[in-house]
């Protein structure tokens, strides 16, 4: 799972300079943060992004505090104080040498985004309480699928605004990011995480530094989600020989996919975080329920789980441990709960489980059958308008639901979005005449489904004979709507047993942009 977060040049980025680089703790006052890195027992940040060279930083080097200062507190060069200082002995101009250690324009509000990088709650248990072996394999995964993921986020989802026009146009293809790792949540508890910051810097065509068009790349968050899902589980899978099964932790939710085999109760006591938030979720649906008299809309869930986790949200711990302190803990936290025998032989389990599930799974995809029944999934949920990153997260979803960990030919998610786009689906708006001038990337306009006139004229039965004529009964004027509030009906295919179900839609291409 990825979550996403903007990162500002004051308060936020506080945040990650005073907690985020020394594991999710405090950091001491008075020590540096190498000291305190290392006394929080979490690996020292390092740079990530194919736009490193263009700023003389390294692939993997380490991050320092001053770097994080200038690139996320301020926007500036990540050496700003390096580059001024050598402008200011050459004899430039105070203003002069601060030009220079600019990188374009001045960050107005928002100097980063925030990703969080955590696998499922299945694969942080393997991890807590399995050999060291397997706790490497786990985490060497973890970063590979991290990289995997930035590198399609920097070379298709970049975008700038360029001239007074405020022109979208693609921006090259990099990005400036440090990645920090962690290995607990705020209770204690086993959480393999990484928090990657990413610039708002990047290069424009004319190779001159711009702003990162913000809105249209975290529009992308729920598709590149779902790509390192997809993949964390494969190389997992395929590493070691184990099978994925869905699991449905949150009633009215999308299931998640979990090692088969790693028994539910370590699952449950990996996320104990998860469960007190679902807990309090609960009682806010149901105060809003009896206070309302109203249906729960997803909107209005998604803002009482974001308050769920906030008023749930332990404090800061003051002092961290080190990980094989962790893991014994951990290891007698377990062995409480499930017995040792589970404990000492989780990847046997789920080794077992595995053998019996690889016996019926389909490894071959059908391009065709996938496009049509995403985009019915699609639709139903999105009520008949979205977008490409819709269809393109589904066709991850559906990859990692169906396949079950089995490794998917390369570029079949984009084969299914592609196909689904060019059978089933129907262009968006044009762009708004009112705003002639702001042009949005193509794929960022709106989607509708012409699935639906297809599948009702393949169940239309064929004409009946002409019977006896029957006396005709006065015409009833119907109401006219308009085009855009028009419902027509869109099948929602389900793999499992075939049947189909329907939900109205709209028949309008999709919205404007």
């Amino acid at each position: 799972m990825v979550t996403f977060k903007q990162v500002s040049k004051g308060s936020a980025y506080k945040y990650y300079g005073r907690g985020v680089v020394v594991g999710d703790g405090r950091g001491p006052r008075g020590k540096s943060l190498e000291e305190a890195q290392e006394e929080a027992g979490v690996p020292p940040g390092v740079w990530m992004g194919r736009a490193l060279p263009a700023v003389g930083l390294v692939a993997g080097e380490r991050v320092t505090e001053g770097q994080m200062r200038n690139l996320f507190g301020e926007g500036l060069h990540p050496d700003a104080d390096r580059i001024v200082a050598g402008r200011l002995v050459t004899g430039d101009s105070p203003a002069a040498a601060a030009r220079a250690a600019r990188l374009g324009y001045r960050v107005q509000k928002w100097s980063g985004n925030g990703l969080v990088f955590r696998p499922p709650g299945s694969v942080q248990a393997l991890w807590a309480l399995g050999t060291p072996s397997v706790r490497q394999l786990v985490e060497d995964i973890h970063t590979r699928v991290i990289g995997e993921v930035l590198a399609e986020a920097e070379t298709e989802h970049l975008w700038v605004r360029v001239g007074g026009d405020s022109t979208v146009q693609r921006a090259r293809a990099g990005v400036i990011a440090a990645r920090f790792r962690h290995y607990e949540n705020r209770d204690g508890m086993p959480l393999l995480h990484d928090h990657v910051v990413l610039s708002v810097k990047v290069r424009r065509q004319d190779d001159r530094w711009g702003t990162l068009h913000t809105r249209s790349f975290l529009e992308y968050a729920v598709a590149l989600s779902e790509l390192y899902n997809q993949r964390l589980m494969e190389e997992i899978c395929r590493a070691l020989d184990l099978a994925t099964v869905p699991r449905s932790p949150t009633a009215g939710q999308r299931p998640v996919m979990e090692l088969a085999g790693i028994p539910e109760q370590l699952i449950d006591w990996a996320a104990i975080r998860n469960t007190a938030t679902m807990q309090r979720l609960a009682e806010l649906v149901g105060q809003y329920q009896e206070r309302t008299r109203q249906p729960l809309t997803t909107k209005v869930r998604q803002r009482m789980m974001a308050r769920a986790s906030h008023e749930t949200r332990p404090p800061k711990k003051k002092t961290s441990q080190l990980l094989p302190v962790l893991r014994a803990r951990w290891r007698d936290g377990a062995v409480a709960l499930v017995g040792e025998e589970v404990v000492d032989y989780p990847l046997r389990l789920a080794r077992l489980a595995a053998a019996a599930i690889r016996t019926t799974i389909r490894t071959a995809v059908d391009v065709a059958a996938a496009a049509l029944e995403i985009t019915a999934i699609v639709s139903v949920h999105r009520g008949g308008r979205f977008r490409h990153r819709h269809l393109l997260a589904e066709a991850r979803r559906y990859l990692t639901r169906t396949l079950h960990g089995h490794p998917a030919p390369p570029h079949t998610d984009t084969a299914i979005t592609a196909a689904a786009i060019r059978d089933h689906c129907i262009p968006g708006d044009p762009p708004n005449p009112d705003k002639p001038t702001v042009r949005e990337p193509h794929l960022h306009r709106g989607l509708g489904t012409q699935i639906a006139p297809q599948l009702e004229n393949a169940r239309r039965p064929p004409n009946p004979p002409p019977g006896p004529r029957r006396s005709r009964t006065p015409h009833r004027p119907r109401s006219h709507r308009s085009a855009t509030g028009a419902a027509c009906t869109a099948a929602r295919v389900h793999p499992a047993d075939g049947t189909t179900a329907t939900a109205a839609s709209s028949p309008e291409p999709g919205l404007a942009v």
